[in-house]
């Protein structure tokens, strides 16, 4: 979702600001400053130039708004110094520096304020709503273009009117909500028609286009597009007929049309040139590099990535900058430099640790652990791991927050409108009883659900009873204690899930933010326990049918161990306990890869379990003979000599096991036993109450290497998914 927002936002073609919209003569302008003498008429003149600089030019731009600023405040000049602060604090915006921006808007305001200007309020409401959108805070967007929206109203002042309906859409769009951002689009597209006014028409179909990229309608999206090229042909406006060009050459990239995509650059890039648009010619060189990647041509790509990194370095735009750079990594990891890789992700991690950019934090993280691990470095690779895992975490939490908060928003909303709007007490009742009734149908779905899969699992025990007819009756008695004791572990989480869900659903405002907190981590604790059970219980439904596939292959026991352990790392932080991978890279076994990875996830999950806070686990190998032996020791709990003998089997109930408070149904075991024997090994536990447990399992071994150079192309493949960080860069 994260990402798919950062492409659309990048797409949007930018709301002009209210003050001086469209593109002024630059020529003429730096004419008529030559003639102007008057203070307060040059201020004037000199906002403008700011202003036509504004997407061509970042310095220039800021340059004209400081000297506007310089004679304007001289000269007492309020609505001058008002303009030039609006005008700085936009290229400040541009340059993502928002800190600064809201620094120089919030002193435009005041004088707005002072001077009762209700038009420059509206404006710097609409662009605080345009630093809030970059910020990815939509909610706060919209609540300040709704603010700008309401003050065009009643100033009747349409292109206000229609600029702020179209940021509203955006926001809408942005957050997929496209059905409101079409009811916003066609409103100001409505407006821009009834003021016959070309250009505005155009941008409102630039618009539609953008929603429909979004919904992956590339065709409709190039019509839209071309409808606004002819309108801009007639009006001559040679800068956003380059934007059209450009958002027609992304949606080609979308459908893999290269060669139109390319024509499409040529000619958005040939109007950028002209008009020394910097800003344009850095999104052309970027889609350039896009495409060529796609063609696997990674070297003229990083030539494209170098052109446009180039002129946002001369714009001083930081985010673009690294968003260069995130793209020429992946050349470089495809071309097999994983040095010029790293130092790339380094240098474009700095920028985005320092503007908070979490994505960007989260995909630099990815290409440092690849490039890493291609090169045989797994120690830097597990720790760019963890940050990278930890990244994309605090990128879902924050996606999660979000959409909780504009759930309480809406919630909240619904409440105040059942008060104005006096509602009997059977219509309270009423929306409590379909509330009910919600909760009813997802327990329900979810009981259809776990029914579905116990129906599976009886199916599979059924057809392997029925092949084994001698051993029908013992069968049946182990299939019986086993769902005994799966249906006990189903009903707690479920029970809990029922009684938690309640509570919240009858008490979410009584209840304070901690409490609440509680029991979600609570629900979340049970799911997942949940989930790791039908995992296992799959898998071993499967293996006892006998239509779980057996590929063996030779394994790197290593990258084996190290992926598992990156999985469960979360876990073990919880608990500050150190795993400690003690198996070298080159520790061939020969085995299923599928079946390997989960008998060591699920003995290292255990030793986790079981473990005491602030301890540690190892896991290491040593050569037995034809066999590779590995160990998963850990210092917690253990077991006694009686309960070891038990842990391996079906039907019995392993929360009778031990005395640790966290208990489970031994099916990760029992699997683990499965898969080993299937693999031709043996699995063992040396274990002693209190003093820790020491499972054991061998492979067999084979002595033949993989091929390095395959294992390094592989790698690189698998860091594509950073590939399309800054898909289709557009004005």
């Amino acid at each position: 979702m994260l990402l798919r927002n950062l492409i659309i936002t990048l797409l949007l073609i930018g709301v002009p600001e209210i003050y001086g919209l469209g593109q002024e003569n630059t020529d003429s302008l730096i004419k008529v400053l030559g003639q102007t003498k008057i203070d307060t008429s040059r201020s004037t003149v000199l906002n403008k130039l700011s202003r036509s600089y504004r997407n061509t030019d970042y310095n220039k731009s800021l340059e004209y708004a400081q000297e506007a600023l310089d004679i304007a405040q001289k000269a007492n000049f309020q609505k001058g110094t008002a303009d030039a602060l609006i005008n700085i604090g936009m290229v400040y915006y541009r340059q993502h520096e928002f800190d600064k921006s809201m620094e120089y808007l919030n002193k435009a305001y005041t004088i707005f304020q002072t001077t009762k200007n209700n038009l420059g309020i509206a404006t710097y409401f609409s662009s605080i709503g345009d630093i809030y959108v970059s910020r990815q805070d939509y909610a706060q967007a919209k609540q300040n273009y709704e603010r700008a929206l309401k003050m065009y109203d009643e100033l009747q002042n349409i292109k206000g009117i229609i600029h702020a309906n179209n940021s509203i859409g955006h926001t809408f769009s942005t957050t997929e909500n496209y059905d409101q951002a079409m009811t916003h689009y066609l409103k100001s597209l409505s407006f821009a028609q009834k003021l016959n006014d070309k250009k505005e028409v155009a941008n409102c179909y630039i618009n539609v286009a953008n929603m429909l990229n979004a919904q992956s309608d590339n065709i409709n999206a190039i019509k839209y597009l071309q409808k606004s090229v002819s309108i801009f042909e007639q009006v001559n406006d040679s800068y956003n007929m380059g934007v059209c060009y450009n958002n027609i050459a992304a949606n080609y990239i979308d459908l893999d049309s290269i060669n139109q995509a390319m024509a499409y650059l040529d000619k958005s890039l040939a109007i950028y040139i002209k008009l020394d648009d910097k800003r344009g010619q850095a999104a052309c060189y970027l889609n350039m590099g896009i495409i060529s990647s796609k063609s696997n041509q990674h070297l003229t790509a990083i030539k494209y990535y170098k052109s446009a990194l180039k002129l946002n370095e001369q714009l001083n735009d930081r985010r673009r900058i690294a968003v260069c750079i995130a793209n020429m990594t992946i050349s470089f990891l495809k071309t097999g430099k994983y040095n010029e890789a790293i130092a790339n992700s380094e240098k474009g991690l700095a920028i985005a640790d320092e503007m908070k950019l979490t994505s960007l934090q989260s995909m630099f993280y990815q290409s440092l652990s690849s490039s890493y691990d291609s090169l045989k470095l797994y120690e830097q690779a597990f720790k760019y791991h963890k940050l990278f895992k930890q990244a994309s975490d605090s990128v879902l939490n924050s996606e999660n927050r979000k959409l909780v908060l504009e759930m309480e928003a809406k919630y909240q909303n619904e409440r105040k409108e059942i008060v104005i709007s006096n509602l009997t007490k059977d219509n309270e009742l009423q929306q409590v009883q379909i509330e009910k009734n919600r909760n009813m149908m997802v327990f329900l779905a979810v009981i259809s659900v776990l029914v579905l899969i116990l129906s599976i699992v009886f199916y599979r025990l059924y057809d392997l009873k029925r092949k084994s007819e001698t051993a029908l009756k013992e069968l049946n008695a182990t299939k019986d204690k086993f769902f005994t004791i799966i249906a006990h572990d189903i009903k707690n989480p479920l029970s809990a899930y029922r009684s938690v869900t309640k509570m919240l659903t009858t008490s979410f405002y009584e209840l304070s933010e901690q409490r609440k907190l509680e029991h979600i981590r609570g629900i979340h604790k049970s799911s997942e326990n949940l989930y790791n059970l039908f995992q296992n219980l799959l898998q071993w439904s499967t293996s006892q049918s006998g239509s779980l596939q057996f590929k063996p292959q030779q394994l790197d026991l290593a990258v084996l161990a190290y992926k598992s352990v990156a999985t469960l790392q979360e876990s073990a932080d919880k608990k500050n306990i150190q795993l400690q991978l003690d198996i070298k890279p080159g520790i061939y076994a020969y085995g299923d890869i599928n079946m390997v990875s989960t008998i060591f996830t699920n003995l290292i999950s255990n030793a986790i379990k079981y473990s005491h806070p602030d301890s540690s686990i190892t896991i290491n190998s040593t050569e037995t003979g034809q066999f590779i032996q590995v160990g998963v020791i850990d210092s917690g709990i253990g077991i006694s000599k009686e309960d070891t003998g038990k842990l391996f089997r079906v039907d019995v109930d392993h929360k009778t096991i031990g005395n640790s408070e966290e208990k489970g149904t031994g099916i990760g075991l029992i699997l683990c036993m499965e898969f080993v024997t299937r693999n031709g090994g043996k699995l063992w536990v040396l274990s002693e109450t209190g003093r820790g447990s020491a499972f054991y399992f061998t492979l067999p071994k084979e002595l033949a290497k993989m091929n390095d150079k395959a294992g390094l192309t592989k790698m690189a493949d698998k860091a594509g998914v950073v590939y399309n960080v800054a898909h289709h860069d557009t004005n």
